[in-house]
């Protein structure tokens, strides 16, 4: 269901921007496993399209979802605090960027200064998950699709489900966890057994369908199969 100019305006009204862009350098940390074409045939069909990501970071999955067509709008929630932010950024290198973080409000404030130019589509819903899943369903909004990047393990699959029923399911770290046996897997694979849903990986992205897989589709679980147990023998003869 494309998402309706009241949607935006409450959205937009509930979770502002400032009025001038904030004096943080902007951030492009990209964390890809790859696979996220899943989600670009899905969204931006011509219709608005209204993302749910939770779990932004800096926002690089936010600026794929954007920039698949003019009219995908994202909400993006994720709390963007926490020493881990610093500890990350410098473990990796980014002392500039661990700095930045250091500052007051820094994560989120790198956060919108990187994705200021999509300020019109784009609602920064700064707090945690289910929490702001509740504040969102109860101002009436209805995502079309909800993308899980919060943590590893799957744990607000049901609540997404009960509170936006009509929405697509999807998230990362499909490949994230082999010595703990991928634990994102176990929760996807127990709701898509609960609710009769299919479920479709391509690498680090997985997507949960109400219907029978295409070819192609049973073609992409067979190959990362394939890539599952080359990672095993990998980590076997290492």
């Amino acid at each position: 269901m494309p998402i309706t100019e009241n949607e935006v305006h409450t959205l937009s009204a509930e979770y502002p921007w400032p009025v001038v862009r904030p004096t943080f350098s902007p951030a492009d940390w990209m964390l890809d496993g790859g696979g996220k074409e899943l989600i670009f045939a899905r969204i931006g069909k011509g219709e608005s399209f209204l993302v749910l990501e939770i779990g932004a970071f800096l926002g690089s999955s936010v600026k794929q979802w954007l920039a698949v067509s003019p009219n995908v709008y994202v909400i993006a929630i994720d709390p963007w605090e926490g020493d881990w932010w610093v500890d990350y950024a410098r473990k990796n290198g980014r002392n500039s960027l661990a700095e930045q973080f250091a500052r007051e409000d820094g994560p989120y404030l790198t956060f919108l200064s990187s994705l200021w130019k999509f300020k019109e589509r784009l609602f920064p819903v700064r707090g945690k998950s289910p929490e702001k899943l509740y504040e969102l369903a109860n101002l009436g909004v209805k995502p079309d699709l909800v993308y899980f990047d919060s943590n590893k393990t799957g744990d607000d699959i049901d609540v997404v489900h009960q509170l936006f029923p009509d929405a697509i399911l999807t998230g990362d770290d499909w490949t994230w966890g082999l010595e703990q046996g991928y634990p994102i897997r176990a929760s996807v694979r127990k709701f898509a057994h609960k609710h009769n849903f299919k479920i479709v990986s391509d690498r680090a992205t997985w997507v949960l369908m109400q219907r029978s897989l295409k070819i192609s589709e049973r073609v992409m679980n067979l190959t990362s199969f394939a890539r599952d147990q080359a990672r095993a023998l990998r980590k076997v003869f290492r």
